[in-house]
Formats: C-alpha cells, structure tokens, sequence
C-alpha cells in the first residue's frame, strides 16, 4: 500500500488525458465502426497468459494489479479498446465532468492520493490518477490497446477460455488462451442516443455528452441540452459559466426530475488536507466518508421507522436546498414527488444556482420534431439550436451483451434472456467456470463508490482463484442452485427498495419492468463481507476430472 502524489499536469493540458473523439466515437458513436472492423483475410494473432483481463478502467487495473500482487502470476494480459488507460474516465470528457462521490473514497485503497485538488475532481485530474498508478505497477506492456472483445469460449475438457478478438485499427483477429478470465467491462458504457424524429435533418451540431467533441466552438451558439440527469446535472453550468463555452442561450428539456443534494461540505476538503500527512492518516478520512454514506442507506430501504427519518431528512435537505437555490418558477420542473433515492441521488456542483442565468431556459415539454436550425416542442413551440447536447443516458443492456459460452452448449445471452441477469455474489455465473465478472450485474449502489464494489468483488475473485492459480484444482463455478437462489433472493431484497420500483415511485435505469439487474439488494459494508467471507459450499472445484464441493 503507498500513497499517490499527482502532478497536477492534467490541469495544464487536459487534452492529454482524454481519448481522441475519432476513437471514441468509433467505438462508442451510433454506428459502432470499431466493433464492425475485422478483416478475415489478415493472419490470426495467436497468444496466451496465465490471467486474461477485459478492460482497463478502475476495475481492470484493480483486477490487474491485485492478481500481480497477491497471487503472485506475472503473466497477465489485460485488453483494452481505447489507446489508454481509464475506461470511462478515459472517454467521458464533456465540461464539467467529475466524480460525484469524494475521491478519498472515489480510488483504490491501496493507491489513495494525498493531493486531490477538491473533494471531487475534474475527469482529467481522476484520469491522470488512473494513468499514474498504471504506471506505478507497470501495467503498460501487460496490456494490448485498442483490442475489442467478440466473444469468449470455455472448454471443459482443457479447462481453458478462449477470447477471440480483434485489433479496432486494423481488423486484425485475436485468439488468446487462458487459464481465468475477468471480465472489467463495466456497466455505464453505451451511450443511449437522442430518439427524436427529424435528427437526422438538423444542420447544427449534435453530440451525445458521452462522446464530446471538444473541437466546436460553443461561444455565442444557441444549445439544446436534452436530460436532467448527472451528466446535464454538471455540463449544463460549464456551458454558461465556463468562458471557453459561453453560450448565447441553453435550453434544457427535462422530462424527469432528480433529488439534487447540496453541494459536500467543505468541511470535507479541510479535514482531508489536514490528514493527508501519510497513509494512514488518508486511509481513516476515507473510512469516516464509508461512515457518513452508510449512515444514508436505510432512505433506500423498507418503511420502518430509522428508515422514513433517514428519508425525511435527506428529503428536506435536498428540497430545501432547491428551493433557496433555485428560482421558483422552476420549482414544479425540479423538486421530485417520488421517494428520495429512486433515483441516484446528484450532489451539486453549481447546476442549481445556474438556474438563475436569464440565458437559460428550463421546460419538461418533449420534443416533437427536429429541423434544420432546432427543435419543435409538443406544445409546437419553436426553440433555435445550433448544438444539441443528448445527456441521455446509457444503455445498461449493451454493456451486458458480451457473449461468454462453453464447447457443451451453455451461454450467458441465452441464460440472461430466459432467466434475467444476474451473477453470483455479483461475481460468478452459473456454467462458466473460471469466469469472473468484476462490478458485474447487480454491483452497483445508489450511495456508495463503485471504486469500493469493484474492489469488493475483487477481493472475492482472489480468494475463490487462488486454488486454480496454484495448479490444485482445474477450475471453480457456483452451483447451479446457489446461482438461482441468490438471483431469487436479491430480486426479493430488491422489491422492498427505492431502486426503480413502484415502491420507489419513480422509473430509473437501475431496473426495467422485469427486474432490477443494477443495484445491489444490502449496504457496502453487507457487500463487503460477502466478498470476502465465501460460501465455499455454494461453490464446485473440479480437480483431476473429479468434482469436489
């Protein structure tokens, strides 16, 4: 464990800490050109490891890092489709983007940082990180860039995966063989594109906020900003604050409205920098942050009485906050009428004080049509455009479409259609031994770090690996009834939660009218102790051609 001091050289050139819009739209744009790129009549790059990781994001390199570290296997081989380091950091680059939750506790706890510039930093600053502590484990020549994932096939008499892949440049295919496979693709990927009639003859400029373009000039444009969520939640005051922007006018259509907290206290940023001394000293101000969080999470839960006053009070801040903050003619457009959480809860930066801008406009009236020089409103008013953002979301389903199978005929896609999505713990999937998926279906927390999931289910992977590193067993998978139960289980746990549900009161994307396959069921420090406390019996080693619980 040691401590990370950054250069501060992302705030100087923040260009170098973003992924070149051609290749981010080339795998992440409509069209999805890097996924269709292959090229049958290149020879096939054959290679192999002891450890295969897809993704280089937080969880990738966690995965990376702690495998070199405490399994002690040096042959690791970690792909990554973009030309860098960072995952979603790496490509979600809009104005304003930054972490939402305090990055104390927002990194690895075994890689903190004792020089962050705020309690929640600027993307290029969180990417630098990411980029330093790759760096610092030397990651670099374990790692195939710009290599996109087909599909991978287990075979149960070898007990080896094969990934087949190819090179997003070239086309080039790539079979690798290996003994585990983890997968690191991580979940808010896709981006889900503007749906509305008419886009296509638009003469402006049109952007999803998940891949910018930071070569058009905003100053004096008149844009249309589409959602209400995080992302429009921070892009929306860059575009009127921010002088490298300075829009002539913005209008933002919100369909949905969100529980905007107030900003985190300052109070945060003075105790951190008091405590950054050494490690410790980081590692209990990030401890104090897990504290105050899971303070906040029986508003998710039940309707027991600590959890309608964690509920209530968390309600008022927030709709108090609003309503000082933000005029009141917009009251009605922002302040929810759903039970608090429902939706991820957003922590401010400056969205709702730029809600007095005179150049802003805010209406909940969907768009009729696109034309050439804007948009037409349901209500037939005409709103100019010369940009139209799309902070639309992500299609969570996409990110779950990575297709892993066995040479006897068993499939995750086929499993997910018919059963839903789920995986063991958030970690292991039923028929596919030695397959382990980090921040994998039903990972994520409304209130907590992903940073802290992904190394939850890291640490789970170490520990069921470990006998199959060490050559005494072929491989290791749940058993089937486990798997289901557990499905069953959170699925119940999940029903009595804010989470999208009509208890909730509201639609959101942690689930769909079949299930919630986002959100985990219990608290981080729940999670925690699953991860690291296995259920060996729920659990098959297969050693020697015998099978053994």
């Amino acid at each position: 464990m040691s401590s990370v001091t950054l250069t501060k050289e992302s705030h100087k050139n923040p260009s170098k800490f973003r992924i070149k819009y051609q290749d981010c739209n080339a795998v992440l744009g409509p069209e999805h050109t890097a996924q269709k790129n292959i090229r049958d009549e290149l020879p096939t790059v054959r290679t192999s490891s002891e450890v295969a990781v897809i993704g280089a994001g937080f969880g990738g390199i966690g995965a990376a890092i702690k495998t070199i570290q405490d399994l002690k296997v040096s042959e690791v081989q970690i792909f990554e489709r973009y030309d860098n380091f960072g995952g979603t950091w790496y490509a979600n680059t809009y104005p304003g983007c930054a972490s939402d939750i305090p990055a104390i506790w927002y990194s690895f706890s075994f890689a903190l940082t004792s020089n962050w510039s705020r309690v929640q930093p600027p993307q290029y600053e969180m990417e630098e990180y990411i980029q330093r502590v790759a760096a610092q484990y030397k990651l670099k020549e374990k790692t195939r860039f710009q290599t996109s994932i087909d599909k991978s096939v287990y075979n149960e008499d070898t007990g080896f995966w094969t990934v087949y892949a190819h090179d997003v440049k070239t086309g080039q295919k790539i079979e690798h063989t290996t003994k585990i496979l983890l997968s690191c693709a991580g979940g808010l990927v896709y981006p889900n594109q503007l749906n509305a009639p008419g886009l296509e003859n638009f003469k402006g400029k049109y952007m999803h906020s998940a891949v910018w373009d930071h070569s058009v000039d905003f100053k004096g444009k008149n844009v249309v900003v589409v959602g209400n969520g995080c992302s429009a939640n921070q892009i929306v005051p860059a575009l009127l604050n921010d002088p490298q922007y300075s829009v002539n006018s913005l209008t933002q259509i919100a369909r949905s409205k969100h529980y905007i907290m107030p900003p985190v206290p300052k109070i945060l940023l003075f105790v951190y920098r008091l405590l950054s001394f050494n490690f410790y000293g980081l590692a209990l101000i990030r401890w104090l942050v897990i504290l105050i969080a899971e303070l906040r999470f029986p508003l998710y839960k039940g309707n027991g009485l600590i959890s309608k006053v964690v509920r209530w009070v968390n309600t008022r801040a927030s709709v108090s906050y609003m309503k000082k903050y933000a005029p009141k003619k917009y009251w009605d457009l922002v302040i929810p009428d759903y039970k608090i959480g429902c939706k991820r809860l957003i922590f401010d930066y400056q969205y709702v004080p730029a809600l007095n801008d005179p150049r802003i406009s805010l209406t909940n009236v969907g768009i009729k049509r696109v034309v050439e020089d804007g948009i037409i409103l349901e209500n037939d008013e005409f709103v100019k455009a010369d940009i139209i953002v799309a902070c639309t979301g992500y299609d969570v389903k996409q990110s779950t479409k990575i297709q892993f199978s066995t040479t006897k005929g068993y499939n995750n896609q086929e499993m997910w259609t018919k059963e839903g999505v789920s995986a063991y713990r958030t970690v292991l999937v039923k028929h596919l031994p030695n397959l382990f998926v980090i921040g994998g279906p039903n990972s994520a927390t409304g209130h907590a770090s992903v940073v802290m999931a992904l190394e939850n289910g890291i640490d789970y992977y170490l520990k069921l690996a470990k006998p199959v590193v060490e050559g005494k067993e072929k491989s290791v998978v749940v058993k089937p009834e486990a798997y289901d139960k557990w499905h069953k289980d959170i699925q119940e746990e999940l029903s009595k939660s804010v989470f999208g549900t009509k208890f909730g009161g509201c639609v959101s994307w942690y689930s769909d009218e079949k299930e919630n396959a986002t959100a985990f069921g219990w608290s981080q420090l729940y999670y925690w102790y699953i991860t690291h406390f296995p259920a060996y019996k729920d659990l098959v080693y297969e050693h020697s051609d015998k099978k053994r619980d």
